[in-house]
């Protein structure tokens, strides 16, 4: 059964070490693996199945804001039910 856990992180960064983090979450996401963390906490994630996609950009007073979401559920296997099965 899965539990409750979150991580965040806020930071100011370079464009390049942008860059390699999202490189790293774009592997992450494509092996189905992702650690996040620091040494005092680290929150593993393994997306997988149909996830969910949102981008939100603005630009207001001179300021721009870029947010990229990804929602995904957690498959618990106890609760898996047998594939449907349709015959004419």
């Amino acid at each position: 059964m899965a539990t409750d856990d979150d991580f965040r992180h806020e930071s100011v960064q370079d464009r390049r070490s942008i860059v390699k983090y999202l490189q790293a979450l774009t592997a992450g996401i494509e092996n189905g693996h992702l650690e996040l963390g620091t040494s005092e906490h680290m929150l593993e994630l393994e997306p997988g199945g149909l996830l969910e996609l949102e981008v939100l950009a603005k630009r207001k007073a001179g300021k721009v804001k870029l947010v990229v979401k990804l929602h995904w559920r957690e498959h618990d296997d106890e609760q898996t039910s047998e594939a449907l099965q349709i015959k004419g």
